[in-house]
Formats: structure tokens, sequence, C-alpha cells
């Protein structure tokens, strides 16, 4: 919705005293366009998907964002180490890079590893997802460019075309917030937007690979 502000004044009658109003002039109710993605799926030895994109069918274990270079993980729906259900706090254990606070430790709701964001970044190493063995949490900012604001709550704001089984909930960011030393950037994926969590809480993960080109 585009809302352009107006400022109009009142004078009042007979003592001349004026007072400035604010109003609202709405200019138009029309929804975002859709952001334009360039993504390819890739099969879980990091091969270039050639199915029919149903993934029930025929499924695909990443995605690779073409405009970014990114590579980004896709969810199981069945439960594992990558199930869409799986909930992990965040850890880091280097103080040079957790903003003063490691975390908590194994915290979250998950199978197949730890359910700490730390332990899920090795076990999916270790895995060799789609042939890659640099997978890590993304920074705030490669976050925002899955995200599409044109998807309006209940979400996921995301492609799901090529990201099934995506819960439109809270997803962890790599990114400390500075101030708050037990905090750190998260994305909701209901409503499209990010905010600083407690490291503590149990939230979903996904991981990406690669060095981001990101135009500014």
């Amino acid at each position: 919705m585009n809302i352009r502000a107006n400022a109009f004044t009142i004078r009042l009658q007979p003592a001349g005293a004026t007072v400035t109003l604010l109003g609202l002039l709405l200019a138009g109710c029309n929804s975002p366009k859709p952001p334009v993605f360039d993504f390819t799926r890739l099969n879980a030895d990091g091969s270039v998907y050639r199915g029919t994109g149903d993934y029930a069918q025929q499924p695909w274990a990443c995605v690779r964002d073409n405009q970014t270079t990114l590579v980004w993980e896709v969810k199981t729906a069945k439960p594992g180490l990558q199930y869409e259900k799986n909930t992990y706090t965040w850890y880091n254990p280097d103080e040079n890079t957790n903003g003063g606070d490691a975390g908590k430790r194994d915290g979250g709701s998950c199978t197949g590893s730890r359910c700490d964001t730390e332990s899920y970044k090795a076990a999916v190493n270790a895995k060799r997802l789609c042939g890659f063995s640099d997978w890590r949490l993304p920074q705030r900012v490669e976050v925002a460019t899955i995200i599409d604001g044109s998807i309006f709550y209940p979400g996921p704001t995301i492609e799901i075309k090529y990201f099934p089984n995506t819960p439109a909930g809270s997803y962890w960011a790599e990114t400390p917030f500075g101030s708050h030393e037990s905090g750190a950037w998260t994305w909701r994926f209901d409503y499209g937007y990010d905010y600083v969590a407690q490291k503590i809480e149990p939230l979903h993960v996904r991981l990406v690979r690669g060095t981001a080109n990101i135009k500014k």
C-alpha cells in the first residue's frame, strides 16, 4: 500500500489560533511487485536437477541463487537431519565472531545432531550436502536476498516452488546483535522481516554456502 501524508491547517474562530493536523491521503492500494529471482535446483550430489519440479515425487536437495551465487539447503518433509520442523538454539563458541556471548548449546528440538546451530552446521558439512563441506549460517543481509516481500502474512515469504517444506516461522542468521550480547538477528518468514531474538530461543535454520555477490 502506498500512503501519502499531507499536512493541513484548521483556523479556529474567533481567537484566530491555528492548529496543524496531519492528514493521510491514500495514493493507492497497490500490492508490491514481486522480486525477480533466478534460482536453479540442485541434486544431492550437486548436479543440476532435471526433474519435473514436483518435490514429493522427484525431490531436490539444494537451490543455487544465480544472482548472488549462494547455494541454499532445502528442507525435507520427513524427520531427519534436515527436517523442516527441527529447531536449534544459536551457538557459536568463537569469541571473535559471537558478539560476546556463545549462546546456548543443544537447546532446540531436532533429530540427526545436537540441537544448536554449530552442531547442525557440522553435521551437514560431514554429510557433504550437494557436494559441499563449507555450509554455514547465513548473514542477516544474505537471508534478505531470498525473502519475497510480495507475499503477505501468513507466508511463507519465499518461493516455495524452489524452497518447499518451509515453515512460516523464525530462522537464525549468523549475525549477532552489536549492543545486545545475548541476541542475534533472525528473519520471520511469516511476515518477511528481521528482528533480534535471544540466542537461547529454539528457532529454525536454513544453511547457505559460498561467497555472496550482493548488489547494494
